[in-house]
Parts: structure tokens; C-alpha cells; sequence
């Protein structure tokens, strides 16, 4: 038996999720410590239909507990939970991965544990799928940093390249690994080897030259 039959559905399973499921926001926003954060409804709702369509779910196991009792500002009572959780998501097949997480919550009431729990769970999805807040490259509004750093290279045009790549090369009983690698041997070949196996990986490393030579190369070729 192969690795990748070993391996079963989750790997491949994830990889499509992950081309799917886009950029979630901070767009909830706390008002009492006035931070934006993402919230567990907008990754629930993102996630969980494609999760169903690929037939992923997740089972939770409580590994450590730790709660405390204090005073809010107001004066009243205010419940401290800390939860080490461990999720391991399942694929139809009964291949599965194991994310372990932490989260901690503070209610007045009964609920600071189910918080706790909710903040574990929704740090262990988007970790998993490598989910980002924004569509827009961070440092696109730096123009000289950006452009002294990697020759104006965004981050939306290398994740531009790798959507483009992922398109054409399935990736059904492939590891992330294995793809990993497949993608830094096609860009390789692609730019003539300008850029390494570790710099393909970091899209600081990048020039123009390199994303126009794999979108080259990603075009239909006469006669195909």
C-alpha cells in the first residue's frame, strides 16, 4: 500500500477547501477592549458547507481544563476558563489530522468554558486551512518597502500563480508535502531556476519576472 493510499481522502480533501474557502475578515469587532477580531459565526458559516460538501467533520476531545473565579470592573463576579482542546477531522473514509489548540474565555455567567471552546475550535480551523483576513496584500499601501523587498511583488499575485497552478494539476492523493514539492519543481522549471525550493515558499523572494514566466507557462501552448 502506497502513502497516499495510507493517507486516504483528508489531505486532498483539505487542499480543495482551502483553494475554496477565500478570506475571512476581521469584521466583528469587540467593543469594550476596542479590537476587530474574526468571529466564530463568519468562519462557521464560510467553512461548514464546504466541510459537508467534502465530507469533512471534526471531533472534539477536551485534554485540559483550568478555571478561575475574579471581579470585573464593575465589582461583579467574572468566570476565567482555559482549555487545551484536540480536534481531529475526519474525512469520509476515515482518514483524518489532528489539530490541538488552546483558548480561554471570561463570562459573568455560565459560559465562559463554551467561549473557550468556540475560540479553540475556531483557531483550529482557520490554522488548519491557512484561511487569511483579506484579499488585499498588508503592504500594497508601503509601495517602497514592497517594491525594495521583492521588485513589487504582491502577495495576491503569488497567490495568484498558485491558484492558477492548482487548477491544472490535480491534486487527489497527493500529501500537502507532495504537492508542496511539485509546485516548487514546476516554478523552477518555469523561471529557468531563479528561485530555490525555499524561496518559492516565500513570495518575498519573488521578482516579476518569475510570476510572468509561470503565468507564461500556465497558457494554453498552439496545438494543445
Amino acid at each position: 500500500m502506497t502513502d497516499e493510499q495510507k493517507a486516504g481522502k483528508i489531505y486532498a480533501a483539505i487542499v480543495e477547501i482551502m483553494r475554496s474557502v477565500g478570506a475571512i475578515g476581521k469584521d466583528s469587532k469587540n467593543e469594550q477592549q476596542n479590537y476587530k477580531y474574526r468571529g466564530a459565526e463568519a468562519v462557521y458559516n464560510r467553512v461548514q458547507p464546504l466541510f459537508a460538501t467534502h465530507g469533512i467533520f471534526s471531533v472534539p476531545q477536551l485534554l485540559e481544563l483550568h478555571e478561575e473565579t475574579g471581579q470585573s470592573k464593575s465589582g461583579g463576579t467574572m468566570h476565567f476558563a482555559w482549555v487545551k482542546m484536540r480536534y481531529t477531522f475526519f474525512a469520509e473514509d476515515g482518514s483524518s489530522v489532528v489539530v490541538e489548540m488552546p483558548g480561554g474565555g471570561m463570562d459573568s455567567g455560565d459560559k465562559a468554558i463554551p467561549k473557550a471552546v468556540t475560540i479553540a475550535h475556531r483557531y483550529a480551523i482557520c490554522q488548519l486551512l491557512q484561511i487569511p483576513f483579506a484579499v488585499e496584500d498588508p503592504e500594497q499601501h508601503s509601495p517602497e518597502w514592497s517594491s525594495r523587498l521583492n521588485g513589487g511583488i504582491t502577495l495576491k499575485q503569488y497567490t495568484d500563480v498558485k491558484r492558477a497552478w492548482w487548477t491544472t494539476h490535480p491534486a487527489e492523493g497527493k500529501t500537502p508535502s507532495q504537492l508542496a514539492l511539485a509546485f516548487a519543481d514546476w516554478v523552477w522549471n518555469s523561471t529557468g531556476g531563479a528561485l530555490t525550493s525555499v524561496e518559492v515558499g516565500d513570495w518575498r523572494k519573488w521578482k516579476q519576472t518569475d510570476v510572468d514566466a509561470c503565468m507564461s507557462a500556465l497558457e494554453p501552448k498552439q496545438g494543445d
